[in-house]
C-alpha cells in the first residue's frame, strides 16, 4: 500500500523541506528539517502540512490565512532562525499578522476576531449588547454589564453549603479548597446553581455535575473530607472518573474511548480507534503499528518501522529503545523498568511474572497470553509462535527474522544472513547488533558505564582504571553477561563503584562471594589496573588468619601464628621472584597447620595447655589417630627451642612411597590409548603424557610455560631440569599444538600474552593443579598413583644424578626413589600393585 500512496503521505519532511527551500534558498536543507520537527512535532500534521504546501507552495510567501496552522508554526519557526523570503498569514479579517488559532470558514482567523463573532451570534438577553461574557441559569447570553445575580456573594454562600454538609471540614478549609479547584466567580456561581438544584450533588451524583465538580471533591478529599471519596466511572465503576462526557455524565477515559469504538479496517475488531489509513480507514493499536503507512524511521538503525519511543530527537523503534532504569518495586533489582515515573516501577521480568495463566483460546492449556488472536482471545506462546519453514535451511522452526523479501529466517539463519548486520548507532561498525541499535562493544561500554556510575550518572575518577581495564581484557558479550546477566558479578562491580578510595587488593579481600572476586580480580589485574600477586600465598595467608580463631588458648595462638609466621610464610615469601607458591607447598602447610590446631584443640579438651603439655600428652595424641599426626613434629622442636613448650617431640613422618601405584601394563595402555586416540583434547593428552612418561605431577605440569619448550625442527625439548629432554611422539606435536594455541577457557585476554602453556580460567593464570587432575580422572588416570608408578619405573632404569637433572626433581628426592626401586628391577611397581 505504501508504494502506492503519494509523496506527502510517505515522505511529508522531505517535501515541506523542498517547498521551503524553493521558497528561500538561502536556507540549509539540515536546518529546515531541524526546525520542521522541533516546531511540527506530531507526524499526522507534517502529513497535512506536505499536503498543503504540495497543492500550494505559495502558502509560505502570500500571507493568505489558508491551510492548517502548523504553517503558521513553521514559518514563525523559521523567521526566528533567519528566514528573510517567508511571510506569516494575515488574519482573514483584520488582516493583521497575529496567531490565527480560530478558522471562519475555509480561512483563519486571530482570537479577537473569533471573540467578536462570537460576540455577535451571542447578543445579551437583557439589552442586546454584543458583548458576550457568560451564560445565566437559563444558559441564556449575558453580556458584561448584565451578569447572572450579580449582588450575590457567591464565594460566601458556596463555602458555606459546601462546609454544611456531613464532610468534617471548617469554613475555611472549604473556601480554600473552593479558591483552589474553582477560581472564578462564574464557575462557583454554576457550582452554586448545582448545589441548590442537588443538594447531594458532591456526595453522590458529582458525575453529573458542572465541569468542576470533581476538581472541587478532589481538593476536599486532600483536606482530609470525611464521608467523601472521589466518585467512580458510572459505566465501569472500576476506575475513577474524569472530566470526560459521556451521556451527560463525567466518565473515565476507556468507557469515554468505548463509546466511540468502531469496527477495525485491518481485523475487523470494534475497539478504540487508534489511528487511520491513508483513505480515512479505522484502524486499532495493534493494526496500527503493522499498518506501513504509521511507519517512521528510527533516528539511529534508520529502518522503517512502529514508532515505540520518541525522543527529543526523533521516534526509536522497538530494538533501539531503552526503556529507564530504576529499583523494581518487585524484585528490588536496578534495571529497565515500566512506569518509571510512578511509584511502582516494574521491570519485565517481574510484568511478565505477573501476568495471570488464562486458557488458551487454540491448545486450552492455561499459560501466560504471550500473543492474542486477530478477535483478541489469547494465544499461548507455543500457539502464538507458528513454526514455518525458513528461507534459508529449510526446517520449520519459529520465525525470528524475515529477508528483505519478507520471507521467514530461524535464529540460526538468521544470525548468519547479510540483513542481520547493520550500521552501529554509535560507533557505525556493520555488524549483528546486540540492543538498542548498538554492536556489542557499544552497548558493553553503556552498560558497564552503568553499573560504575553513581545515582547521577557520573563515574567516580578511582574508578576509571577498572573501567578500562575490563574492556580491554574481556569480550563484549562477557561484559554484557557479567552486567545484565551475573547478579553476583553487577553486585560486585556496584559495591566498587560506590566505595571509596581506589580499588585494592586489600578492598577485593573484603568482598564476595570468593568465585566472582576471583574473575574480577584476576580480570583487573590482566589489564593492569591492579599489580600482580602470588594468589596462592596470599590465599594461604587469608586461610592462616581464620584458623588461629580455632584455638581458644590467647598464648597457644601466638605461638602458632609465629610459627607459621617464621617458620613457613618467611620461605615462601622469599622465594625467587617469578617462582609462585606451588599448589603442593601450600597443601602441606595447610595439613601441618590443620594438625596443630587438632593438637591445641584436644590439649584444650584436656584441661592444659602447650606451655604445660608433657611428652605424655603428645604420645597419647598421636596413638590416638591417624599417622599424618606426626606432622606437628616441625611445630613441637620449633616451640621447645623458643620456650613455648618443655621438650616435646614426634617420630619422622615416612610416607610409603609404594602405597599408590598401578600396575606397568596397565600404565601403558593408558600412555597408548593418549598417544593414539585423537578425539581426546590436546590439553588431556599431553598432560596425561607428562604425567605417565615423564612422571610429572599435576602441580607441575599446569606451571609449565611456553619459553621451556624448545622446537628444533626435528625434535622437540622441554626444559625440566637442567638438562633439556627430548619428547617422543606424539608428544612433541601435543606441545607444538600447545604452544600456538595457547587459549584457555578464560572470558578476559590479559594485556600481555600469557606465556603458560596450560592457561586456566581465570586471565593471565595458569590452570589449577585440581582442575587438571580432575581432568585427568575423567579418562580414569589416577595422577598420584600414575606418577609414583612412573617415577619408580624412570628410578629403576636411570642414575638419580640423571633423574634429578632431567625431570627437575631435587637429587634427595631421586636418591630417595632409587632406593626404593633399587634391587628390585624395572617390574617393581608392577609387583607392589599385584601385592
Amino acid at each position: 500500500m505504501a508504494d502506492h500512496l503519494p509523496r506527502f503521505a510517505t515522505e511529508p519532511e522531505r517535501v515541506i523541506v523542498e517547498a521551503v527551500l524553493a521558497a528561500d534558498t538561502q536556507l540549509s536543507a539540515a536546518d529546515v528539517e531541524a526546525v520542521l520537527v522541533a516546531a511540527v512535532r506530531r507526524r499526522p500534521d507534517r502529513r497535512l502540512l506536505a499536503e498543503a504546501l504540495h497543492a500550494d507552495p505559495q502558502l509560505l510567501t502570500s500571507t493568505r490565512p489558508e491551510g492548517p496552522r502548523s504553517i503558521e508554526h513553521l514559518i514563525r519557526a523559521l523567521i526566528d532562525h533567519g528566514a528573510r523570503h517567508l511571510r506569516l498569514p494575515q488574519c482573514g479579517r483584520c488582516r493583521k499578522e497575529r496567531p490565527l488559532p480560530a478558522r471562519d470558514g475555509t480561512q483563519r482567523i486571530c482570537t479577537p476576531c473569533k471573540g467578536r463573532l462570537i460576540a455577535l451570534a451571542n447578543p445579551c438577553v437583557i439589552c442586546g449588547g454584543t458583548n458576550f461574557a457568560v451564560r445565566d441559569r437559563d444558559g441564556r447570553p449575558r453580556c458584561r454589564r448584565h451578569l447572572p445575580e450579580p449582588d450575590r456573594d457567591v464565594f460566601r454562600e458556596l463555602s458555606e453549603r459546601v462546609a454544611a454538609l456531613p464532610i468534617g471540614l471548617t469554613i475555611d478549609t472549604v473556601a480554600e479548597a473552593i479558591r483552589e479547584a474553582v477560581p472564578s466567580r462564574h464557575g462557583q456561581l454554576r457550582l452554586l446553581w448545582a448545589l441548590e438544584d442537588q443538594p447531594d450533588l458532591l456526595t453522590e451524583h458529582a458525575v453529573t455535575g458542572p465541569p468542576k465538580t470533581l476538581p472541587l471533591v478532589k481538593a476536599l478529599v486532600d483536606r482530609g473530607a470525611a464521608e467523601l471519596s472521589e466518585p467512580l466511572c458510572p459505566f465501569c465503576k472500576i476506575r475513577p472518573a474524569q472530566s470526560l462526557d459521556r451521556d451527560g455524565v463525567r466518565c473515565c477515559k476507556s468507557c469515554w474511548r468505548e463509546a466511540r469504538s468502531e469496527p477495525c479496517s485491518a481485523c475487523g475488531r470494534t475497539t478504540w480507534v487508534a489511528a487511520r489509513t491513508f483513505d480515512g480507514a479505522p484502524l486499532c493499536t495493534s493494526c496500527r503499528g503493522h499498518d506501513t503507512f504509521h511507519h517512521q524511521p528510527c533516528i539511529r538503525c534508520g529502518t522503517s518501522g512502529r514508532p515505540v519511543q520518541r525522543t527529543a530527537d526523533g521516534i526509536l523503534c522497538r530494538r533501539c529503545c531503552e526503556r529507564p532504569t530504576a529499583i523494581c518495586s518487585v524484585c528490588g533489582r536496578s534495571r529497565p523498568v515500566h512506569h518509571a515515573q510512578t511509584s511502582t516501577p516494574i521491570c519485565g521480568s517481574c510484568s511478565t511474572r505477573a501476568q495471570k495463566p488464562k486458557p488458551c483460546s487454540q491448545c486450552g492449556i492455561e499459560r501466560r497470553a504471550n500473543y492474542r488472536t486477530p478477535d483478541g482471545q489469547p494465544l499461548c506462546k507455543p500457539c502464538g509462535q507458528p513454526r514455518l519453514p525458513c528461507d534459508s535451511c529449510g526446517n520449520a522452526r519459529v520465525v525470528y527474522g524475515r529477508t528483505p523479501d519478507n520471507e521467514p529466517l530461524c535464529e540460526v539463519c538468521w544470525s548468519k544472513h547479510p540483513v542481520a548486520r547493520r550500521p552501529c548507532g554509535e560507533c557505525g561498525t556493520v555488524e549483528k547488533q546486540f540492543h538498542h541499535s548498538l554492536c556489542a562493544a557499544c552497548s558493553a561500554r553503556r552498560a558497564l558505564r552503568a553499573v560504575l556510575s553513581d545515582e547521577n550518572t557520573t563515574m567516580r575518577s578511582d574508578i576509571e582504571p577498572v573501567f578500562h581495564a575490563l574492556l580491554h581484557v574481556l569480550p563484549p558479550l562477557a561484559v554484557l553477561r557479567w552486567t545484565r546477566s551475573s547478579t553476583t558479578c553487577r553486585s560486585l562491580l556496584g559495591t566498587l563503584a560506590t566505595s571509596s578510595g581506589p580499588v585494592t587488593h586489600a578492598l577485593l579481600d573484603r568482598l564476595g562471594p570468593p568465585k566472582t572476586v576471583k574473575a574480577v580480580r584476576a580480570a583487573l589485574v590482566a589489564g593492569g589496573a591492579l599489580p600482580a600477586r602470588d594468589e596462592r600465598l596470599a590465599d594461604l595467608e587469608s586461610w592462616l588468619a581464620k584458623t588461629y580463631l580455632r584455638v581458644a588458648n590467647p598464648d597457644d595462638r601466638k605461638a602458632l601464628r609465629s610459627f607459621a609466621t617464621w617458620y613457613h610464610l618467611r620461605r615462601l615469601r622469599r622465594l625467587p621472584e617469578g617462582q609462585p607458591v606451588t599448589a603442593g607447598r601450600a597443601i602441606a602447610v595447610r595439613h601441618e597447620v590443620r594438625n596443630i590446631v587438632r593438637l591445641m584443640e584436644w590439649l584444650e579438651q584436656q584441661g592444659t595447655a602447650l606451655g604445660t603439655c608433657t611428652q605424655d600428652h603428645v604420645d597419647a595424641w598421636l596413638a590416638d589417630g591417624p599417622i599424618q599426626r606426626v606432622l606437628v613434629r616441625n611445630f613441637l622442636l620449633w616451640a621447645s627451642r623458643r620456650g613455648h613448650a618443655v621438650g616435646l617431640q614426634a617420630p619422622w613422618y615416612r610416607g610409603d612411597f609404594t602405597a599408590s601405584v598401578i600396575a606397568r601394563d596397565h600404565r601403558w595402555s593408558q600412555v597408548q590409548r593418549l598417544a593414539g586416540d585423537d578425539t581426546l583434547d590436546v590439553v588431556d593428552r599431553a598432560a596425561g603424557l607428562l604425567l605417565l612418561l615423564l612422571a610429572q605431577p599435576p602441580s607441575r605440569i599446569s606451571l609449565l610455560r611456553t619459553d621451556q619448550v624448545t622446537d628444533h625442527g626435528d625434535k622437540v625439548t622441554l626444559q625440566l631440569g637442567r638438562t633439556p629432554v627430548d619428547l617422543p611422539p606424539p608428544l612433541d606435536d601435543l606441545l607444538r599444538v600447545l604452544v600456538q594455541r595457547r587459549v584457555g577457557h578464560a572470558a578476559a585476554t590479559p594485556v600481555q600474552e600469557s606465556n603458560w602453556l596450560f592457561p586456566g580460567g581465570l586471565a593471565g593464570r595458569p590452570m589449577s593443579p585440581e582442575h587438571l587432575a580432575h581432568r585427568l580422572r575423567a579418562l580414569g588416570i589416577r595422577p598420584r598413583a600414575a606418577r609414583n608408578t612412573a617415577l619408580m619405573d624412570l628410578a629403576a632404569e636411570l642414575s638419580a644424578v640423571v633423574v634429578s637433572r632431567l625431570l627437575g626433581f631435587h637429587q634427595n628426592t631421586a636418591d630417595t626413589w632409587q632406593r626404593e626401586a633399587s634391587g628390585f628391577g624395572s617390574d617393581y611397581a608392577a609387583d607392589l600393585a599385584r601385592r
